[in-house]
């Protein structure tokens, strides 16, 4: 007899509780209609100081993390990255860090979008490229001769 068992892949959403609007239902949709099967969870840390923390928690069921939370503070930002890059090495899961104050947009230029809609579209860009897609980060500019 022969079972197939189909894995889902698992994307944790990592914000802060104090944001200014909450973007996680338009970008869980957004990328349950790109990664077929996707299951999407969110957790929102009361402080950035827990992001890494509630991160190395979500590593445990997820194959992907996105931390979309904007710090105006650009130190606590930075202490952030590093942090997160660290539960990345040890865990050997991908985390997709937002946490500097400037944000990724769409470059869809031919739409009128709101600012959550083009972040939104940024990040599922992003993430899908990530997951799927690594050649899209290769360098556009061709060989010097």
């Amino acid at each position: 007899m022969f079972l197939a068992f189909i894995s889902c892949m698992h994307i944790s959403l990592i914000g802060l509780c104090d944001s200014k609007s909450n973007i996680f239902p338009k970008l869980g949709v957004a990328l349950a209609k790109k990664i077929s099967g996707v299951e999407i969870s969110e957790r929102f840390a009361p402080m950035p100081e827990d992001i890494p923390m509630i991160a190395l928690e979500e590593t445990q069921d997820s194959d992907f993390i996105i931390v979309f939370a904007p710090i105006d503070d650009d130190n606590v930002s930075d202490f952030i990255k590093k942090k997160l890059v660290d539960v990345e090495l040890t865990s050997k899961t991908r985390i997709l860090k937002i946490t500097d104050s400037s944000l990724v947009l769409s470059e869809d230029d031919n739409e009128l979008l709101t600012e959550d809609e083009c972040i939104v579209g940024g990040i599922v860009k992003l993430a899908v490229n990530i997951l799927f897609n690594e050649r899209a980060f290769e360098p556009k500019s061709k060989s010097v001769e």
